[in-house]
């Protein structure tokens, strides 16, 4: 399989964020997607946090800013990540335990959405599907997390990148807030 360049993975915090589907901030990050030739992708569980439900099955007929971008198809919701391949479950307990001690919470309440896109970029280089990842998010936690842990298997560092959503696209840059300040 021919790998793409690069996957670009948006967390929660980055999504809402950007408020409706009309807003500067929303319009940005799909200019940013079209700019790039590459569709963003959103773990399950981010779904879930944005559409406040659990299933992508409601997305062709719901009014939501994030189930317009998938019908327009910049945004792509990808599959669970592989909880058999050994390497993915350990990151995932790893990311877990790196998040919760860098944002002093207990481990049961890191957001599995964190977690599971840390397993999913991992997944993504292993099994070839990409070349390179991207992280944007506003959580710091979870952008040093990437960074730091991926490349403990066997990737370099420039293989794995963490973004804020204002470095993303600079109208998200106004009212940044991180998650943790």
């Amino acid at each position: 399989m021919d790998a793409d360049s690069e996957l670009v993975f948006l967390d929660s915090s980055v999504l809402i964020s950007c408020g409706r589907r009309g807003s500067g901030r929303f319009q940005a990050v799909a200019r940013e997607a079209k700019q790039r030739g590459v569709v963003f992708r959103m773990s399950p569980q981010v779904y879930a946090e944005v559409s406040g439900g659990t299933s992508t099955d409601g997305y062709e007929s719901s009014d939501l800013a994030v189930d317009e971008a998938l019908r327009e198809g910049w945004l792509k919701v990808t599959e669970s990540p592989s909880y058999s391949t050994p390497d993915v479950s350990k990151i995932m307990d790893q990311s877990r335990r790196f998040i919760a001690t860098a944002s002093d919470r207990p481990e049961d309440i890191v957001e599995k959405a964190d977690t599971e896109i840390i397993g999913l970029a991992l997944q993504m280089l292993i099994d070839g599907t990409a070349d390179q990842v991207l992280v944007v998010t506003n959580d710091i936690p979870l952008g040093e997390a990437a960074e730091s842990l991926i490349p403990k298997y066997g990737f370099t560092a420039d293989q794995v990148t963490w973004l804020t959503g204002g470095e993303l696209a600079p109208e998200l840059k106004e009212d940044f807030v991180s998650e943790f300040d």
